[in-house]
């Protein structure tokens, strides 16, 4: 059975880049006991084989492809509609993924189908199944519709991964128009900065995960692609230090990131810089140091180039962004993330900021 979803996903490494990269972020497991054929959440795809094994391989790959997509757009860790059973979200859910996206082979219903106008969130039609169920003009207590939704829980964490893997994401494969809007817009809203330290985790460990024939599948051997998770990354965290963040702020910030990155990126560097770069270390020593507070001017140039020459894969700038924006030289490979050190800070430089990388907020009180 499982090699069934194996095939679907090598395939898609071919031809659905996107899908790809968001299915192999979450283990495809067996379930025996839940009565819909698919579902995810907290981690996982769940699949029933006895449902699974009555479908053809195209209404499974239609099957895998929607808990995908429904993944993309984070109906399993946020969004949760207040007031409204797990059979009410997951209806919605099913008709936002069938608005956006028409399947040929697994059935959906359409917003059309219950009476609903097109084009509304996903919170909407949660909530107007929830009344029409209430109300008696939609059936309730479909078999299995309280299953799909059982893993359904706020998981601010798994947003933030999610959504470092879409923000890495080039090659969008069949997804296109309001869907690729919509996952798109999904990453946009404003997160607690430590979740986006884990976002930011994500983006740069994916770059080096990838399908590989010089590795054979554990199962069929040189028959199929095996995979190699090329855990490597190396990250360069920059703080400015002739501003205005606090020594107990910053020894804070480091505490979260060495949280934050302990899993999949071996190699932390650690930076102090104003006008240039003064003080070089490692994260773990940086934790236990004091900081050479400044009073000169900042350059951010400095980091920039200590980056582009260190063959990191990202780039963390703490700052209050009083400084003229740096350069970004050809070809520079690490993704940055600017952690401005007050919501001013952030107000002020977030705009040329987000044209270099991602910004967020650093609020410690």
């Amino acid at each position: 059975m499982r090699e069934r979803f194996e095939k679907i996903v090598r395939r898609w490494f071919v031809t659905e880049p996107a899908l790809f990269a968001v299915v192999c972020s979450h283990e495809i497991e067996e379930n025996r006991r839940m009565r819909c054929p698919l579902r995810s959440g907290r981690g996982r795809i769940e699949f029933s084989p006895d449902l699974v094994r009555e479908m053809s391989d195209d209404a499974l790959e239609e099957a895998l492809r929607t808990e995908v997509i429904r993944i993309m757009l984070k109906h399993p860790y946020e969004r949760r509609p207040d007031g409204c059973t797990g059979e009410a979200m997951a209806t919605g859910s099913d008709l936002t993924v069938s608005d956006n996206y028409r399947f040929s082979r697994f059935s959906l219903p359409s917003p059309e189908d219950l009476g609903f106008e097109s084009g509304l969130p996903y919170e909407a039609y949660s909530k107007k199944v929830e009344k029409a169920m209430e109300n008696g003009a939609i059936p309730s207590g479909r078999t299995g519709a309280e299953d799909a939704s059982a893993l359904w829980d706020d998981d601010p964490l798994q947003v933030a991964l999610i959504n470092g893997i879409i923000e890495g994401i080039k090659d969008w494969g069949s997804l296109s128009g309001n869907l690729l809007e919509s996952v798109k817009a999904s990453t946009s809203a404003s997160i607690d900065w430590r979740k986006a330290l884990y976002g930011f985790r994500a983006s740069i460990i994916a770059m080096r995960r990838k399908l590989t024939r010089m590795r054979p599948s554990r199962r069929t051997g040189f028959a199929n692609m095996g995979s190699t998770r090329g855990f490597t990354s190396r990250l360069l965290i920059a703080l400015d230090v002739s501003g205005s963040v606090s020594s107990d702020g910053l020894s804070y910030f480091l505490g979260v990131a060495n949280s934050a990155f302990r899993y999949g990126v071996p190699e932390i560097d650690v930076i102090q810089f104003e006008a240039e770069v003064t003080v070089k270390d490692t994260l773990r020593h940086a934790m236990r140091e004091t900081f050479a507070f400044g009073r000169g001017g900042t350059n951010f140039q400095a980091p920039i180039d200590y980056a582009a020459q260190g063959g990191y894969d990202g780039l963390i700038i703490i700052t209050d962004g009083e400084a003229p924006p740096p350069t970004i030289p050809e070809g520079f490979r690490p993704k940055i993330l600017w952690v401005c050190e007050s919501r001013e800070a952030y107000r002020r430089n977030s705009g040329w900021m987000s044209l270099t990388g991602r910004v967020c907020e650093m609020r410690l009180k």
